[in-house]
C-alpha cells in the first residue's frame, strides 16, 4: 500500500507544476503589452520561472512515474534531482538581474557575488560525490551542494527587501519576504530531511509560498492594463 504522505506531496508537486506552468503562460502573454522600458526585467523573471518550470518537470515527472510503476530508479531520481537543482540555481541568477534592472544598479559587488554563486554551484554539480546516477550522495554532501543556492535565494532576498522599502514598492517587499520565508520549510528537509523522512511535508507549505511570490511577480512585473 503507498504512503499516504508520499501520495499527498506527489498529488501536490503535480498540481504546482500546472499552476507554474499557468504562471509561465500568462508571463509570456502578456509580455508583449509590456513597455519597451519594462521589458528587460520582466524577461528575467520570465526566464527565472521557466527555468524553474523546466526543473520541477524533471524532479516531479521522475518521482511521478516511479510511483505509477512502483520500481525503485535511483538513476531516474537522480537526473530528476540535478535538472531541479540547476533550475533553482538560474531562477536566482535570472532573479538577481531583474532585480538590478529593476532597481537601476550597476553590476555591482553584491550583483557579482550572487552571479558567482550560482556558478560555483552549478560547478558543484559537476562533482562525482554527488553521483546523480547512483545510490543517494551522503547527507554532508547534500548540504554542500545546497549551501550556494540558499545564499543566492536568501542573498537577493535581503536585496529586494531592503531596496523594496526605499522605494516603497509593496508588491516587492512581499516578493523579497516569499523567498526569504520559502527556506525555512526548505532547509529543514535539506540538513535532516534522511534522518527524519516525515519532514518532506514541509515542502507543501514552502511550495504554497513559491506559489504566492509566482502570483505577485505577475502583478508586480506584468499588470493587467
Amino acid at each position: 500500500m503507498a504512503d499516504p504522505q508520499e501520495i499527498i506531496q506527489i498529488g501536490f508537486s503535480v498540481f504546482y507544476l500546472f499552476y507554474i506552468l499557468f504562471i509561465v503562460i500568462i508571463m509570456t502573454i502578456k509580455m508583449k503589452a509590456l513597455s519597451t522600458e519594462k521589458r528587460p526585467s520582466a524577461l528575467s523573471v520570465l526566464l527565472g520561472f521557466t527555468s524553474l518550470l523546466i526543473g520541477d518537470f524533471g524532479h516531479v515527472g521522475a518521482r511521478l512515474f516511479i510511483f505509477l510503476s512502483g520500481e525503485e530508479n535511483p538513476a531516474l531520481i537522480g537526473i530528476g534531482t540535478l535538472l531541479e537543482s540547476i533550475g533553482l540555481i538560474f531562477l536566482f541568477i535570472f532573479w538577481t538581474n531583474a532585480w538590478r534592472l529593476e532597481y537601476s544598479h550597476s553590476k555591482n559587488t553584491f550583483f557579482y557575488i550572487l552571479i558567482t554563486t550560482g556558478i560555483i554551484g552549478l560547478i558543484i554539480f559537476i562533482f562525482p560525490q554527488n553521483n546523480w546516477t547512483g545510490d543517494p550522495s551522503s547527507q554532508t554532501w547534500m548540504i554542500i551542494r545546497n549551501i550556494p543556492w540558499a545564499l543566492q535565494g536568501i542573498g537577493i532576498s535581503i536585496l529586494i527587501i531592503n531596496d523594496a522599502k526605499k522605494n516603497d514598492d509593496k508588491l516587492m517587499k512581499i516578493i523579497g519576504i516569499c523567498i526569504f520565508s520559502s527556506f525555512f520549510f526548505y532547509m529543514p528537509v535539506i540538513l535532516i530531511g534522511n534522518i527524519l523522512p516525515m519532514l518532506g511535508i514541509l515542502m507543501i507549505p514552502g511550495t504554497i509560498i513559491y506559489m504566492v511570490w509566482e502570483f505577485y511577480s505577475v502583478r508586480r512585473f506584468f499588470p493587467s492594463n
